[in-house]
């Protein structure tokens, strides 16, 4: 759980603090950060809690929208935006979908 309390941090903050302006051609790279960053939490978070799946998805669905306004009413640098938050949550489906899937063949029995 550390782990994944760890990361859930780390991204608020690195999702809070300011940035500079991102070019438009790098809005691609912006997305699969996103995606990227949500599909670790997702791993890290149904490894820490595998009983609750579901709830570790609905959590971080939650937590995403919730940095998005956040972003729109506590920064200057920072907007909030939905597809940032559908980024977000393509990003959990592949966390959940390597959890699920993908981890489970890779151990050694």
């Amino acid at each position: 759980p550390q782990l994944f309390f760890f990361g859930l941090v780390l991204v608020t903050i690195l999702a809070l603090i300011p940035a500079p302006s991102v070019p438009q051609a790098i809005q691609f790279w912006d997305k699969a950060q996103h995606a990227l960053a949500f599909a670790a939490l997702a791993i890290t978070g149904c490894g820490a809690f595998p009983q609750r799946v579901k709830l570790v998805c609905i959590g971080l669905l939650t937590h995403g929208a919730l940095i998005e306004v956040l972003q729109s009413t506590l920064t200057t640098t920072r907007f909030g935006d939905v597809f940032d938050w559908l980024a977000d949550g393509v990003g959990v489906l592949v966390g959940v979908s390597i959890y699920l899937y993908v981890l489970p063949k890779c151990t050694v029995k």
